[in-house]
C-alpha cells in the first residue's frame, strides 16, 4: 500500500497537545502522536469552526489576586504593629496574662507573614491576567454525535489557515 502524502498539516508545539499534529489529506483528517491516532473522514464532518479568544474569567481571578495581594499589604504592617503594641502593654504574670500576651504575639508573627503571601498573590494574579489576556485559538470538528477540539494558546495564524484548508476540502467533499 503507498503511503499518502498530506495536502497539509499543523504540528502542536506547547501545550497538552504538544509534540502531535493535525494532518490533512484528499479524503480525511488525521489526529496523531506518540501511541495515538485519529482519523476522521473528511464525508463525517459537518462543519468546521475556528476562533481566538481571550479567557475572561481567567483575567477575573487574576485580578482578584491582584486587589487580594493589596489588601494583604496594606493590612501587613499596621496588624503587626498593632499586635505588638498590645502585648507590650500586657503586665502580670497570671495565667491569663500570659496567654492573651502570646496570642497577640503569635498574630503578629502571623501579620509579617502577609508580605510573602502579598508577593505570592501579586505573582500568581499577574499570570493569571497574562496567560487570560493571551488566550487560546482553538480549532472545532463538528461530528454528527460529537465535536473534536484542538487548541493552541495565543493567536494562530496557521492554524486558522489550516482550518480554512479542511472548511475547503469539506465543502468540495460535500459537493
Amino acid at each position: 500500500m503507498a503511503l499518502e502524502t498530506p495536502i497539509a498539516s499543523f504540528q502542536f508545539t506547547a501545550g497538552p497537545l504538544r509534540g502531535t499534529q493535525l494532518a490533512l489529506f484528499a479524503a480525511r483528517v488525521l489526529h496523531q502522536g506518540a501511541g495515538y491516532m485519529e482519523s476522521i473522514a473528511l464525508s463525517a464532518i459537518a462543519a468546521v469552526r475556528v476562533g481566538y479568544e481571550r479567557d475572561f474569567r481567567r483575567i477575573g481571578w487574576g485580578v482578584v489576586l491582584l486587589v487580594l495581594a493589596l489588601l494583604l499589604f496594606v493590612i501587613s504592617g499596621p496588624l503587626s504593629g498593632a499586635a505588638a503594641d498590645a502585648a507590650a502593654e500586657i503586665n502580670g504574670s497570671h495565667a491569663v496574662a500570659r496567654l492573651l500576651r502570646g496570642t497577640l504575639l503569635a498574630l503578629g508573627a502571623i501579620a509579617s507573614i502577609l508580605p510573602a503571601a502579598g508577593v505570592a498573590s501579586l505573582l500568581g494574579g499577574g499570570a493569571l491576567c497574562a496567560f487570560g489576556w493571551i488566550g487560546t485559538t482553538t480549532i472545532v470538528l463538528c461530528l454528527p454525535v460529537a465535536e473534536r477540539s484542538y487548541a493552541v494558546r495565543g493567536q494562530n495564524r496557521a492554524l486558522v489557515d489550516f482550518a480554512e484548508l479542511i472548511a475547503e476540502r469539506v465543502a468540495q467533499h460535500k459537493s
